[in-house]
């Protein structure tokens, strides 16, 4: 297998305090070294390498996802030791998939890296200047940091949000007769007449149908019933 040869500037960037080897090459793309992206995270070059030929990966260029793949025999020279890269998209694609993994180094730097990029973008909305050490201590401090504190905190709470159990069938089917009741009460008193039971039930009242169905999709036994009690032949919209 032939080897891929680039010549490239090479620069070190640090996301807090983890440096990062970054080329240049001739068309302005930049690419980094696959040992300092997995190393990132805790984890060795063969794991980018299997990224690589992962379904996940493979699957996200079969339906269309553009980015530069690196050959695996690919080298860039420009400093003392060659690299092997990795593009820029492709790193924070590998990021993402171990955050997802649950990798707590990788899901730390998934957010340390959206939440710095963030503050760049609200800094020049309000014109405010934060100096390079500035950027880099809070970058540290979010890696640093448990991603599952606060949801462990949260854990903890007394005041924690608790959600509603899902509602049974029956009741919402009270709620549906709670509400068809009051459909029933508002039509009588649209009646220019006297309530006469008799002649109620000889009506055919025309409820909207979108009133009905605001109140969600019932079982077909249910909703013959609504429209016996509501004494409807159709489900005719009022006009």
């Amino acid at each position: 297998m032939s080897q891929s040869t680039y010549k490239a500037e090479r620069r070190t960037i640090y996301l807090g305090d983890i440096p990062l080897e970054v080329a240049m090459l001739p068309n302005g793309d930049y690419c980094l070294s696959q040992t300092q992206v997995a190393g990132a995270i805790d984890k060795d070059r063969n794991s980018v390498l299997r990224f690589f030929n992962s379904k996940y990966f493979k699957s996200l260029i079969d339906k269309g996802f553009q980015c530069y793949h690196f050959e695996e025999t690919s080298l860039i020279e420009g400093g003392r030791t060659p690299i092997k890269p990795v593009s820029l998209d492709v790193a924070c694609l590998y990021w993402q998939k171990w955050a997802a993994a649950g990798n707590e180094k990788a899901q730390s730097l998934v957010i340390a890296l959206l939440k710095h990029s963030l503050y760049d973008l609200a800094d020049r909305a309000f014109n405010v200047k934060r100096t390079t050490s500035a950027k880099n201590q809070a970058m540290i401090e979010n890696l640093n940091s448990d991603p599952n504190a606060c949801l462990d905190s949260l854990d903890q709470s007394e005041n924690i949000l608790k959600f509603p159990d899902q509602e049974t069938l029956s009741e919402r089917e009270l709620k549906l007769k709670i509400k068809l009741a009051e459909l029933e009460l508002e039509k009588i008193k649209t009646l220019e007449q006297p309530y006469d039971s008799k002649k109620i039930k000889t009506l055919e009242q025309p409820y909207d149908s979108k009133e009905i169905r605001k109140l969600g999709a019932f079982s077909p036994e249910v909703v013959i019933d609504i429209k016996n009690r509501l004494k409807l032949k159709t489900w005719s919209q009022s006009k």
